[in-house]
């Protein structure tokens, strides 16, 4: 008897494990890419996540590495800020739509994409498909859940 109750309260115990927010996951899987892309310099960054068949370094490119690296960065702070600051469940149930829609349609691209499937390293196709496809089923879940 003495055994049972033992695991019983550890169940018990690991069932209120409180999941990571939707907003909080995506913001997470930003600032990584985010940080990366605004503080390498092109070649190492394209050495990352490249194949070797895009277009040789341009200004133009470097300069969308690193708008898109301070794109995302704005992105994970206002996810962040917008999951702490509302409160209502329906504004809630808006951000988690919002978060699934992106996360999903990223995931799409990372998937479908002809720029990615021709030049992306099938590695990095997969890890950040892999990482938007969980938040979007994060968020989801959150959907059904109604929280």
């Amino acid at each position: 008897p003495s055994f049972f109750n033992a695991h019983s309260s550890f169940f018990t115990t690991t069932s209120t494990f409180k999941m990571i927010s939707p907003a909080t996951a995506a913001a997470f899987s930003y600032v990584g890419n985010s940080v990366t892309c605004l503080v390498l310099p092109r070649k190492p960054l394209t050495d990352i996540y490249l194949n070797g068949t895009q277009l040789k370094e341009n200004d133009e490119a470097t300069a969308a590495w690193k708008f898109m690296g301070i794109t995302g960065l704005v992105a994970s702070g206002s996810l962040m800020l917008a999951d702490k600051a509302i409160s209502s469940k329906d504004d809630k149930k808006k951000l988690n739509a919002l978060i699934a829609g992106t996360s999903a349609a990223s995931c799409g691209m990372f998937v479908a994409n002809g720029f990615c499937k021709d030049m992306v390293k099938p590695e990095m196709r997969i890890a950040n498909g892999i990482m938007n496809a969980g938040v979007a089923g994060l968020a989801i879940k959150a959907l059904i859940d109604n929280k």
